[in-house]
């Protein structure tokens, strides 16, 4: 193609869906303003999509908040993140799977232990403050995968919790905590503050595949995704705790069985306001 000077252009504004004109100035461009999109010409007749190039202006504004990320390339757990609870002869291991590595925590075939890893630091859960404007913390996300091992009917309802709690403990029972845990066998999403408590429905879940597990904290809401697909957030002022949370991801045993989680990539991170 030759080049082309771009002299006097025109600005369109329409709708994604409205044919974009032709026969019209090199550079010209054309606003779509259902879908936030810019287009630009470079012919008079075709067109493509507007890319901006932020440059140092992106640095600028883009602060570095704390966060963490595990996908287990140290093979093994590390005593600067995590820390583990394993009751009577339950294990913990790194472990891998067709070159999918994971962390591999299980009970032996015993009623009542426990198996949960949690972060050895703790995290800002204030749904009510987040995004205030003397807030630096607009967001809190939680990402995870995550493989139940063995049937979820062998799995203890009261302490299978994946999620964030103010306690080293993955017991549903206890006050100020949000996660994904069991009621009779199917996953729900959950928010307790200080014993009251509002939950999802429940999520169509096959547990014993590998899922993606994410929760969004916002101002005023808290939202469960399962697998990419996003629950109705909860919005209940009363039932969002506003206290600092550990990372916790466990299950126990019921009675004569041993079950486990396989747990693969994590990530949690603050978005601010900018």
């Amino acid at each position: 193609m030759a080049v082309k000077k771009i002299a006097t252009i025109q600005r369109w504004v329409g709708l994604s869906t409205d044919t974009k004109p032709t026969s019209v100035a090199v550079g010209s461009t054309f606003y779509e303003y259902d879908t936030n999109l810019t287009y630009i010409t470079y012919d008079g007749t075709n067109w493509l999509k507007y890319k901006y190039e932020l440059g140092q202006l992106n640095m600028a504004v883009n602060k570095d908040m704390p966060y963490l990320s595990e996908f287990w390339q140290g093979e093994a757990l590390s005593a600067t993140e995590w820390e583990e609870t394993l009751d009577g002869a339950a294990t913990g291991a790194f472990a891998t799977s067709a070159g999918y590595m994971y962390y591999d925590i299980d009970t032996d075939a015993v009623g009542d232990e426990d198996v949960f890893l949690n972060s050895l630091y703790r995290w800002q859960i204030r749904p009510g403050v987040n995004g205030d404007a003397n807030s630096m913390i607009e967001r809190f996300t939680l990402e995870f995968e995550a493989q139940a091992v063995t049937a979820i009917t062998a799995h203890d309802n009261t302490h299978f919790f994946l999620g964030m709690s103010s306690a080293k403990s993955n017991s549903i029972t206890q006050a100020n905590l949000i996660g994904f845990h069991l009621v009779a066998d199917a996953l729900k999403g959950k928010t307790d503050k200080a014993g009251t408590e509002e939950a999802t429905g429940v999520i169509t879940a096959t547990l014993t595949n590998w899922n993606k597990f994410k929760i969004q904290v916002e101002p005023a809401s808290v939202t469960f995704s399962f697998n990419g697909s996003a629950e109705t957030a909860l919005t209940t002022a009363a039932a969002q705790p506003d206290v600092a949370m550990y990372i916790v991801l466990g299950t126990r045993a019921e009675a004569g069985a041993a079950v486990g989680l396989n747990i693969s990539s994590v990530r949690a991170w603050y978005d601010e306001v900018i």
